[in-house]
């Protein structure tokens, strides 16, 4: 049995990581950040549309992904919670920053394009809050993902961690 995931979901979990990683890092008011304000929307943008096509991935190559073996029924609950709130935010973080950037504006310009905005949340400020605090949350959910990938390679020895590497 292959108990690696194929390639293109490897690629798909590594370019979202980085992604994640390029827009936390360069969060704030994109209103007032410049060039950092552009690239923390189009990697949102990015997420999301990856999100879709990583959906599809998963459902194209369902009987290629490993079925790892599992400690206890506790762990797979566990998993499937993570999982379920991992891909929940890929989805949900992108909407509220949609969200949240329309109601700091009116207008917003990504490579001279305008994004389509909602007028009808201007000035909820609240969304904005509401946005940081969905992405902060996710990037402990990120963290708690990778030491439970960790844990798996090193107390547990298993393949659980070695599945999502390319192989040489």
């Amino acid at each position: 049995m292959n108990n690696n995931y194929p390639k293109p979901i490897i690629i798909m979990h590594w370019i979202t990581f980085v992604l994640v990683v390029i827009v936390y890092l360069t969060s704030g008011d994109p209103t007032r950040t410049g060039l950092q304000g552009q690239i923390h929307v189009v990697g949102g943008i990015s997420i999301f549309i990856l999100f879709f096509v990583r959906l599809s991935f998963v459902f194209i190559y369902k009987r290629s992904i490993p079925q790892n073996e599992i400690i206890s029924s506790y762990q797979i609950k566990l998993f499937k919670i993570v999982r379920f709130t991992l891909y929940l935010s890929l989805c949900v973080v992108p909407i509220a920053g949609w969200l949240a950037l329309s109601s700091l504006t009116d207008n917003f310009q990504v490579f001279s394009l305008n994004l389509p905005l909602l007028s009808s949340v201007k000035d909820l400020k609240f969304i904005a809050e509401l946005h940081q605090f969905l992405g902060n949350f996710f990037i402990v959910i990120v963290g708690l993902h990778a030491c439970a990938a960790l844990i798996h390679h090193f107390l547990f020895k298993d393949n659980v961690l070695k599945s999502m590497l390319f192989k040489k």
